[in-house]
């Protein structure tokens, strides 16, 4: 396996093992990885492969993250109008960390990776995280 991105402040690893994503926690307790798997099988079937007391690996989505587009008006409703859609379609669960990092482009398909957010937010609350997190990673061009 090989390390691709660590987290020392939340002791959190992402390794890549040939045709997969393995996320390994230390701060997480295992009650937590089980219940979390069972939601994402509910509301992201067949991303989760496998998982242990302290892991979970996950398919690889072909694309390429959103974060490597041009920030045009156009895309910027396109991420925007995904992300409603997004909300809408897993009510009341939601993802929680809309960054274009977590946003996969194949062609027309987007799909959202890093599920570790995954809860039951007032809309208050994810209205509040979507504006931040558009607004953080689009500026002045991402208008609420």
């Amino acid at each position: 396996m090989k390390l691709i991105r660590e987290n020392k402040e939340k002791q959190r690893s992402v390794f890549l093992n040939e045709d997969r994503y393995v996320k390994v926690w230390g701060s997480r307790p295992t009650i937590w990885i089980t219940e979390h798997v069972k939601l994402l099988h509910v509301h992201v079937p067949g991303f989760v492969l496998a998982h242990g007391n302290d892991w979970i690996s996950y398919k690889i989505i072909p694309g390429v993250p959103a974060s490597e587009f041009p920030h045009t008006p156009a895309f910027v409703k396109r991420i925007h109008e995904f992300c409603i859609k997004q909300i809408d379609g897993t009510r009341p669960w939601f993802h929680g960390d809309w960054s274009l990092s977590n946003m996969i482009i194949d062609g027309d398909n987007i799909t959202m990776i890093d599920w570790d957010n995954l809860g039951q937010y007032s809309e208050e609350a994810i209205q509040t995280k979507l504006n931040f997190d558009l607004k953080s990673a689009f500026g002045k061009l991402y208008v609420l």
